[in-house]
């Protein structure tokens, strides 16, 4: 960049001269031509649908960049200060790194900086709420479930012994493909091939938001903000867990029921026995990072499906209940027809040890200590600390070991006693190791 500054700005330029002659202004040109830098290529251009937050209409835009995807949106919603949003879950799309990780096709609400998005399960409910008299609960659930909870829990509680007592058809829950069960994909799952895909990308999509939640409170800490050290340690825990994510497919797994290796509280509904974990790789470097987190079996344990073969999900109960057990035994199979696929939207992946309470302000708190009193000694080892312990960070916030798979009505929205078990680490902590090589091995394929 240096040397691109001092010859493009610093060297002297004929270009805005009339008098020179024909040869020095092509020899000029030639000369520009092999000082100029090459040029990053631009990211591929890719197609998106947008709509407005009413559905109203919609259009296929294409762009490689987010401001080019807002400069055209702006052309056909002409808003005085335009947003991107997913519609899937409302979540706002905002720099180009979680843009470019959204698959074609994906369907984008433009709205204003303070609209309540309408996601795609908050429209398609209550479209189906209109046509669906199993659906009125939905009356409910948007009029009532913040002035009357205990008569929202009646209410699901009602709706769902009904739903047992008709006996709702569940014959098509074994089918897969696209073509045997057309009206299952309606909606943004229109892009899948197969039910276990549009499941896995659902799973993925949920801890892509965990992601992009951490970075989005991690980097705006006045410590990230104001200390250049904190703040290259904390890009260093980011690109750690981005590593990692790619290393477990983003715990894709948790919503696929192909995926062999189940959880636990499946064993305590089914009384299944337990059978070996299958990989299911992508693209190489994610094949290599995949590799060694297996051969080091740093997430075996927590990279298992939450459903039976079939797809039925079942509750783990509330954060007040023990272990995995719900007392009101909500089940739900999003695998049998568009609106139990509508409903799953509604169950919510509850950490136990809070994420903004508890992990992340540990995570900034030994980040601080890490980078303001280097002399401070490993608990364990009683040897200098060199790092924080990303790996049971990432646990906490990405993965089964803190989270629980709940039906609305068991999410208590309380603040937990749970406290995060992330600490400092010194270079002999087994955890730094199995990081920092994972790390060296990234390193080492990306520049082969």
């Amino acid at each position: 960049m240096l040397n691109y500054i001092k010859e493009t700005i610093m060297a002297p330029s004929t270009r805005g001269k009339c008098n020179q002659n024909s040869n020095s202004k092509e020899l000029d040109k030639d000369r520009d031509k092999d000082k100029s830098p090459e040029q990053p290529s631009p990211a591929k251009m890719k197609g998106y649908k947008i709509t407005d937050n009413e559905r109203s209409r919609k259009y296929g835009i294409g762009a490689n960049s987010l401001a080019m995807l807002v400069q055209k949106a702006q052309l056909k919603f002409p808003l005085q200060e335009l947003h991107i949003y997913l519609a899937l879950d409302g979540f706002e799309v905002s720099d180009d790194e979680y843009f470019n990780s959204l698959p074609a096709q994906t369907l984008l609400i433009v709205a204003g900086p303070d609209a309540v998005i309408t996601t795609d399960a908050d429209f398609e409910f209550e479209k189906m709420r209109q046509q669906s008299p199993l659906l009125k609960v939905a009356d409910i659930f948007y009029d009532f479930i913040e002035q009357h909870p205990d008569k929202f829990r009646r209410m699901i509680m009602e709706y769902e012994q009904q739903k047992q007592q008709r006996a709702l058809d569940n014959t098509k829950a074994h089918l897969s493909l696209k073509a045997e069960h057309m009206e299952w994909f309606e909606g943004s799952e229109e892009r899948f091939q197969s039910k276990e895909e549009a499941m896995a990308m659902r799973a993925q999509t949920r801890v892509r938001g965990y992601y992009y939640k951490t970075k989005e409170e991690l980097t705006r800490t006045p410590l990230y903000r104001q200390n250049s050290k904190a703040r290259q340690v904390i890009n260093s825990v980011l690109e750690q867990f981005r590593y990692l994510l790619i290393g477990c497919d983003y715990f894709s797994m948790m919503f696929n029921r192909k995926c062999q290796q189940k959880h636990e509280i499946l064993l305590q509904q089914i009384g299944e026995e337990q059978p070996d974990a299958v990989s299911v790789p992508n693209k190489r470097l994610r094949q290599v990072i995949k590799d060694y987190t297996v051969r080091n079996a740093i997430l075996d344990e927590w990279s298992v499906s939450l459903c039976t073969d079939l797809g039925d999900f079942y509750c783990q109960g509330a954060y007040s209940d023990n272990g995995n057990f719900c007392s009101m035994q909500h089940t739900i199979n999003p695998y049998a027809s568009r609106e139990n696929l509508i409903l799953f939207q509604v169950w919510n992946l509850d950490h136990q040890i809070e994420l903004c309470r508890s992990i992340l302000p540990a995570l900034v708190d030994n980040v601080q200590e890490l980078v303001t009193q280097p002399q401070r000694k490993c608990a364990l080892h009683k040897k200098r600390v060199v790092d924080i312990s990303v790996l049971e960070y990432f646990l906490e916030i990405f993965s089964l070991k803190n989270l629980k798979l709940v039906h609305i009505v068991c999410h208590e929205k309380v603040q937990r006693v749970n406290r995060s078990n992330g600490r400092l680490l010194c270079a002999d902590c087994h955890e730094y190791r199995i990081v920092q090589e994972l790390m060296d091995l990234q390193t080492a394929h990306t520049t082969s």
